[in-house]
């Protein structure tokens, strides 16, 4: 397993936010953690990166416990978040953006990395001398996650990437993670949109409030009447 958290505790003050949690990422695969407002998702995601400390438990990444790890230490091991609400910075163009990303980089491929994604987002390539803050929502989401895949992380992040987006472009983004995975990078996927999100992962963890309810395969997940019931509407 490329990350395996064990019995993970983070509190703010004395609430608990995650309670004893234990969850592994297997390299190369796309897990997706579900779970509605206040389950505990965002603070998965921070301790991961380095911007909370544990009160207990381990967090294993490549063979090495990173629990309580400076945030440039997590960083420079390979682990990269894409953050919810997208935080690209508005006054900087599209080239700036993805050159930020490439900021810990010191080989001589920056460039080419950044054509690579021109290619594989032509609208990104098209609007590259423009201020990123112009961009569309959707656009400015491809955009951030480019920008967290310039870094070249071994573990990606991805952060609520549909919220906020109209259907269509929902659809589209979740296309684009697929694309990612595809190449072979590690995801994990946090995600209140179950019924797309299963759709393109290999496995699943279900949050809520601060603990895991149910972990299984994607697929097994998908078809899951309870959590078709939370998470679905009743239906596929």
């Amino acid at each position: 397993m490329l990350l395996e958290i064990k019995d993970l505790v983070v509190k703010y003050g004395q609430i608990s936010a995650l309670n004893g949690i234990s969850l592994s990422v297997e390299e190369g695969k796309l897990t997706c953690l579900l779970g509605a407002n206040g389950a505990g998702k965002s603070t998965l995601v921070k301790t991961l990166s380095g911007i909370m400390k544990p009160a207990k438990g381990e967090i294993i990444f490549n063979g090495e416990n990173i629990a309580g790890m400076p945030m440039h230490q997590i960083f420079k091991k390979g682990i990269t978040l894409c953050p919810e609400g997208r935080r690209i910075f508005p006054q900087q163009t599209v080239y700036e953006n993805l050159k930020m990303g490439a900021y810990n980089r010191r080989d001589n491929e920056i460039q080419a990395d950044v054509e690579k994604y021109y290619e594989m987002f032509p609208i990104l390539g098209e609007r590259k001398n423009q201020k990123a803050g112009l961009l569309s929502g959707g656009e400015q989401q491809m955009l951030a996650i480019c920008r967290a895949l310039m870094g070249r992380p071994k573990f990606l992040m991805l952060d609520e990437p549909s919220m906020g987006l109209a259907p269509k472009i929902v659809k589209e983004i979740f296309n684009t993670i697929n694309r990612i995975r595809q190449e072979g990078i590690t995801i994990l996927l946090i995600e209140q949109n179950a019924k797309q999100a299963l759709k393109i992962a290999d496995y699943g963890y279900v949050l809520d409030v601060g603990y895991i309810t149910m972990h299984d395969s994607a697929e097994k997940l998908y078809q899951n009447e309870t959590l078709q019931k939370a998470y679905f509407g009743g239906g596929q």
